[in-house]
């Protein structure tokens, strides 16, 4: 399997099956970053779209001795910032995804049907609203950095690379945003 460098590679020779690949390969896991971060499904497509377009536009720029994965959360992560810093609409939840019916395998009949594994996966979706309602809460540069560290996992060097920051910088706003979400955690309200 081709890495993720190779493909991108591939791409500005002109294989746009390359770019489709890479496009699949991210489109979850990206998504689900935006998602997180703008709080609005919807935007959150639209934000990913900007960024794989941006990719399609620049792939020329790359420097190919940098991995892609950091830079394509780059990416995604300038194009949410410019929205919020210029648009700074407020927050909104999805009904749906609180109540589970945006992942593709959920389904009415399903959370009708099925008693035990529905309630745990409610008590999971409950759980997981709880944490994004909390991430809501927080600065956008505070979210950023915890979406990048905690939930996608990218190391503190890569962080800072992709954020232009020192490392000592990253690890204290790290610390700093970690203590805040857990103030924000320990006193939301319960029920």
């Amino acid at each position: 399997m081709a890495t993720d460098e190779e493909l991108l590679a591939d791409f500005a020779r002109g294989d746009e099956l390359a770019f489709e690949e890479l496009l699949r390969r991210y489109e979850r896991e990206l998504f689900a970053f935006l998602r997180r971060f703008l709080s609005d499904p919807t935007l959150a497509e639209d934000v990913f779209q900007e960024a794989f377009l941006q990719v399609y536009r620049s792939v020329r720029s790359f420097d190919s001795t940098r991995r892609f994965r950091p830079w394509l959360f780059t990416i995604a992560a300038n194009k949410a910032r410019d929205y919020l810093r210029v648009d700074g609409r407020r927050t909104l939840y999805s009904l749906d995804a609180i109540a589970g019916l945006d992942e593709p395998e959920a389904n009415i009949t399903e959370l009708a049907t099925h008693e035990a594994p529905v309630a745990q996966r409610m008590m999971d979706q409950e759980q997981g609203a709880a944490v994004q309602a909390v991430l809501a809460r927080l600065p956008a540069k505070d979210r950023e950095l915890l979406l990048l560290s905690y939930f996608h996992r990218f190391a503190y060097g890569q962080i800072a690379e992709m954020l232009h920051l020192p490392l000592g910088t990253v690890k204290s706003r790290l610390h700093v945003a970690l203590a805040r979400f857990r103030r924000l955690w320990n006193g939301r309200p319960c029920g």
